[in-house]
């Protein structure tokens, strides 16, 4: 197929415009001037090896009949003659096209073929003088198989000399005689046909070229989205920057082209504790925008930077070549924080709060990038874990995970299986020396492990999805025995230990509230302990929450006074009856004169504020004394009892009240 050079090709991803409409263009295109050839090779030669393949059984059909008219001497020379142009033409052009020749040889050797085989059938005259009306699809094979130039070639020499040897055969040889006016209109005829047969190779020309042209544009944008998808596949698409599959490929890469060479590799998450405010705040994009600002700055200051990626929304993932491992390798690490090129960081300042676990490889041993990726993402979480500036992966913090997930593993079965216990930690009145309260505290005790420390499963259960049952589980479980021992202990009330996040949790506001309407406990007798912290993320909300508790009748408890986050304005905030002295003060109370100015000014600035003031942690006699001769209301310790489970508990209390009656 042939067209003109304006049609195609175009540049990739552009859309190809439409074919051209002016008079003067489609003239010039009519007559093949800038034709360019664009049919694949193959495409042609399918297209001649079809028509060639038509054309033989078509001309062998016609031979065979015509030698059996043995009576018509015309009949059967036109016979012969078409046998052998199908096996001195037709069958050596299928022949070249099945073997692969140049498309334009089998092309002109089909064409010259036709020439010669409609001209015959033309002196011949047919079987009934039909062979000029068969002449007429002659010029559209030409300008399909050749273009415009040979077609207009071909068809006016087509045009031309088969009308005269229309009549000079009438004129000399005895085959089928043309009357001389009809030879003239055949040429006309002919002529018009070449002209048709030139325009309708155009439109066809047009239209392949146009849709090859769409094939490209499409094609194109698939490639273009093809490469998008796989730039997004290894890039983080707000920052720009390589995510963590990009980043675990060029580590791969680092550790291959770095091999065998003196030093090592560290990979260092960094963790930004800003992150998921200011995004809460401004938005993901100036935030995005910080962090990607921070990378272009992050390139200048790191020495021996190989690569650097976010892998978090929060979290960037750098690697760096060292010669050791050591406090001054990770300096650099360290100083992210204090960078000051603020010009350069946009409006806020993601950087100034962070930690980072860092997982070193050494050059010249065997790696794997995935591996040390892992490695850095664990010692991250050790460091947030522990509230570490940075944590160094090694041997035994593998083991630290690996036995913190077996735990949570059997820790999971057993808050789904309701297999925690509850022990309960008598409180006194320091005055009268009677059990007025106790406080619930969970215990577990494993078949393999045995009783398992609340300081390590605890945690676990604080971070993971476990919080909401275990909560839900602790609340229904030190209710229902505390409704349980009030005919032995009327009056004794629970405290119940919520973290901020299971305050949130509406499941355990509706089982109090259950289970004070179906026990008819006293609502007075449920004590909810918070820390201060619950007021750290959202105090609107926590406060409401209190609220909520409140207004069932429950007391609320700040826990642990003194130590975190205390301060009055949380303690001013606090809807509380209650205010507990953490352990640490307590511990020192009766060498520690700074121990001493805390606790007593606590005590008085409590009551002060109409609390009742509690102190844990109390291990003698001395400590006891001093706390009750400075108005303390209420104590609990090992002097008087650990936590004991609740048949224990009722047993020690009721011999506890009944003794001191």
């Amino acid at each position: 197929m042939k067209m003109d050079s304006n049609a195609y090709p175009l540049p990739l991803g552009q859309s190809p415009p439409p074919p051209p409409q002016s008079l003067r263009a489609t003239l010039w295109q009519l007559l093949g001037v800038g034709e360019q050839q664009i049919m694949p090779a193959a495409s042609r030669r399918s297209n001649t090896l079809i028509f060639t393949i038509i054309g033989t059984l078509t001309l062998l059909a016609f031979g065979i009949g015509n030698v059996q008219q043995l009576s018509d001497a015309r009949l059967f020379t036109l016979g012969v003659v078409q046998l052998l142009e199908v096996g001195l033409l037709l069958v050596p052009a299928i022949f070249l096209t099945s073997r692969n020749a140049p498309p334009v040889v089998s092309e002109n050797m089909l064409v010259f073929a036709g020439f010669v085989i409609f001209a015959s059938n033309v002196v011949f005259g047919g079987q009934t003088g039909d062979s000029p009306y068969w002449t007429f699809v002659f010029p559209y094979l030409v300008f399909f198989l050749r273009g415009q130039k040979t077609g207009w070639v071909v068809g006016v020499a087509y045009a031309v000399l088969v009308p005269l040897l229309m009549y000079y055969s009438s004129n000399h040889w005895d085959y089928w005689r043309y009357l001389d006016e009809h030879c003239f209109y055949y040429g006309i005829a002919y002529f018009f046909n070449v002209v048709t047969a030139a325009y309708f190779n155009l439109l066809r020309s047009r239209f392949q070229a146009h849709l090859w042209d769409q094939v490209a544009f499409h094609t194109s944008e698939v490639k273009r989205h093809w490469e998008a998808l796989q730039h997004n596949a290894l890039h983080d698409v707000p920052s720009g920057l390589l995510n963590s599959q990009g980043l675990t490929a060029k580590l791969a890469d680092c550790l291959t082209l770095n091999a065998g060479q003196v030093g090592y590799l560290l990979v260092a998450h960094v963790r930004f504790f800003r992150v998921p405010e200011l995004v809460s705040i401004v938005g993901s994009e100036k935030v995005d925008e910080s962090l990607r600002q921070l990378a272009t700055l992050l390139e200048k200051h790191l020495a021996g930077l190989q690569a650097m990626g976010r892998v978090g929304q929060d979290t960037l993932a750098i690697v760096l070549r060292s010669q050791k491992v050591d406090a001054d390798a990770l300096r650099p690490l360290q100083a992210i924080a204090q960078l000051r090129d603020t010009a350069d960081l946009g409006e806020f300042a993601v950087h100034v709060e962070m930690a980072f676990g860092v997982a070193a490889q050494r050059l010249d041993g065997d790696a794997s990038a995935d591996e040390l990726m892992r490695n850095a993402g664990q010692a991250l979480l050790f460091a947030i874990d522990n509230r570490l500036e940075y944590q160094l992966f090694d041997s035994a913090l593998r083991s630290h995970f690996v036995d913190r997930n077996r735990l949570y593993e059997k820790l999971r079965e057993a808050v789904l299986q309701n297999s925690l216990m509850l022990h309960y930690q008598p409180q006194l009145d320091l005055r009268t020396g009677r059990v007025v309260g106790a406080e619930a505290l969970a215990r577990w005790s494993d078949a393999q492990g045995g009783m398992i420390p609340p300081d390590k499963f605890i945690p676990i259960i604080e971070s993971t999805g476990l919080l909401r049952r275990f909560s839900v589980w602790t609340v229904a479980r030190a209710l229902a025995d505390c409704s349980a021992w009030q005919t032995r202990l009327p009056g004794v009330s629970v405290s119940i230990n919520l973290s901020a996040d299971a305050l949130h949790e509406p499941e355990v506001l509706q089982t109090v509230q259950r289970h004070l309407t179906n026990s008819g406990l006293e609502p007075h007798l449920v004590i909810i302990e918070l820390t201060e912290s619950v007021l750290l993320k959202s105090p609107e909300d926590a406060l409401a929450r209190m609220a909520s508790f409140m207004a069932l009748g429950v007391q609320l408890s700040i826990d642990d006074y003194g130590a975190g986050f205390s301060s009055l304005t949380y303690l001013k905030q606090l809807p509380a009856q209650e205010m507990k002295i953490d352990k640490s003060f307590i511990d020192n109370l009766v060498v520690g004169s700074k121990e001493q100015a805390i606790v007593f000014s606590s005590i008085e600035l409590g009551h002060d504020l109409g609390l009742k003031v509690l102190a844990e942690g109390i291990e003698d006699e001395m400590t006891s004394t001093l706390l009750r001769e400075a108005g303390c209301d209420l104590g609990q310790g090992w002097l008087f009892s650990k936590a004991l489970p609740l048949s224990q508990f009722q047993t020690w209390s009721l011999e506890r009240n009944a003794g001191l009656a």
